[in-house]
């Protein structure tokens, strides 16, 4: 995976052991204690065995404990916009708050714009995450091969969503109404389709990794240096 940031030290209490580990990519910090995370693993004490191990175990299980933690924060999303959405369709059919209080045609429509800005702000989970995700998804070879049209209806509502989000970010001030309106579409369809996407990407597997031979002699690898004390 590019951009991996391994985490290599000794292991404790042994002279030619190390721990090998990873740091959290961008976007997906603070997963301590994350049941996605994967454990660290004991290297042998050889480069070339070294080198396999990690090619052959420690990636892969890395890579699948990102795409892991990455659908289960855009399910999360999903979840909390749809709770939100059906909250707010509920407050409009009913013409009141939560509380039974009249709701007028303002309060009606500062509602409906702080539900479509809350929406926004966390669907650049999915802007985020789900391009990765959905370039994994292989529906033919999965038990529901018809969600392919689903999942060409999701990235199309992404490929939207970025070219919006590049306009805020590098295009200038884009009119908050007009925001909006452009934005809802994606967020709607991911509403709509976001279950096939969900059930694709949880079967989905990292890339394989091509294995690597052993060309060397098998030498250990070197024992780090005590830290020199002074007097």
């Amino acid at each position: 995976m590019q951009g991996t940031t391994l985490l290599f030290i000794e292991r404790p209490g042994r002279q030619l052991d190390y721990l090998v580990g990873s740091f959290s990519p961008e976007g997906l910090e603070g997963g301590y204690g994350d049941p996605h995370a994967p454990r660290s693993i004991v290297l042998p004490p050889f480069a070339g065995r070294a080198a396999q191990a990690l090619t052959g175990r420690y990636l892969p299980a890395y890579e699948q404990a990102v795409r892991a933690r990455q659908t289960a924060a855009i399910a999360a999303v999903l979840g909390d916009i749809r709770c939100e959405h059906d909250t707010w369709q509920a407050m409009n059919a009913s013409g009141r708050y939560s509380d039974a209080t009249p709701l007028s045609a303002a309060a009606r429509g500062a509602a409906t714009e702080l539900f479509l800005d809350h929406a926004w702000r966390r669907f650049l989970t999915v802007v985020d995450h789900a391009p990765a995700l959905l370039d994994r998804c292989q529906p033919a070879n999965s038990p529901w091969p018809d969600d392919a049209s689903a999942l060409s209806r999701l990235a199309d509502a992404v490929i939207d969503a970025e070219a919006l989000l590049d306009e805020i970010v590098h295009g200038g001030s884009v009119p908050e109404q007009e925001r909006r309106a452009r934005a809802w579409p994606a967020i709607e369809t991911w509403l709509t389709d976001g279950q096939p996407f969900l059930r694709q990407a949880r079967i989905s597997a990292p890339h394989r990794r091509p294995a690597l031979p052993v060309t060397a002699p098998a030498r250990p690898l070197a024992a780090a240096r005590p830290a020199h004390r002074g007097p």
